[in-house]
């Protein structure tokens, strides 16, 4: 029966792989994330894996079993011994309507004023900030942090609750 299996890559081989099992006419799925991280000390927007390592594939286990776990790439069929574990529709439903050309869209979570939160990046990282506000027109926002009593802007992506 043709299900859906979680397949283990090698680091950063996600895309390669994919692109092998669609060129043999298997359903793959490699969902990715837009994300803000600081590379060289600036913050960019960058496309990553949402599940580094990971990608799922449509195929039939007796039939196609070898020929996916040995394709090059492959660290294994996430499973059991050689019986690979079915990841259920609803699953791939779930991510897919979230997904917009290939890169799924999760809103961050908003902040209320007064509320505890922590850097998580950047030159603050590691800080505690009690949250202010939202600025206009941007994705940037207001804090105030506790161990030197300042007022700082700071993009939303980097903090983190409490």
């Amino acid at each position: 029966m043709i299900n859906w299996y979680l397949i283990y890559t090698k680091p950063r081989c996600e895309d390669s792989v994919s692109s092998k099992f669609f060129e043999n006419g298997f359903e793959v799925l490699n969902p990715k994330i837009e994300e803000r991280r600081y590379i060289r000390r600036k913050l960019q927007d960058v496309v990553s894996p949402l599940f580094p390592c990971y990608i799922f594939v449509h195929f039939e286990p007796p039939k196609h079993y070898r020929l996916i776990k040995y394709t090059r790439g492959v660290k294994s069929i996430v499973g059991t011994e050689n019986i690979p574990s079915v990841v259920p529709e609803r699953v791939i439903d779930q991510i897919r309507t979230r997904m917009d050309g290939g890169v799924v869209h999760i809103q961050p979570g908003r902040f209320a004023p007064g509320e505890e939160v922590s850097i998580k990046a950047g030159p603050f990282e590691g800080l505690e900030a009690v949250f202010e506000k939202e600025l206009k027109g941007s994705e940037r926002v207001s804090i105030l942090l506790r161990s030197v009593n300042a007022r700082v802007v700071v993009d939303a992506s980097i903090l983190k609750r409490g």
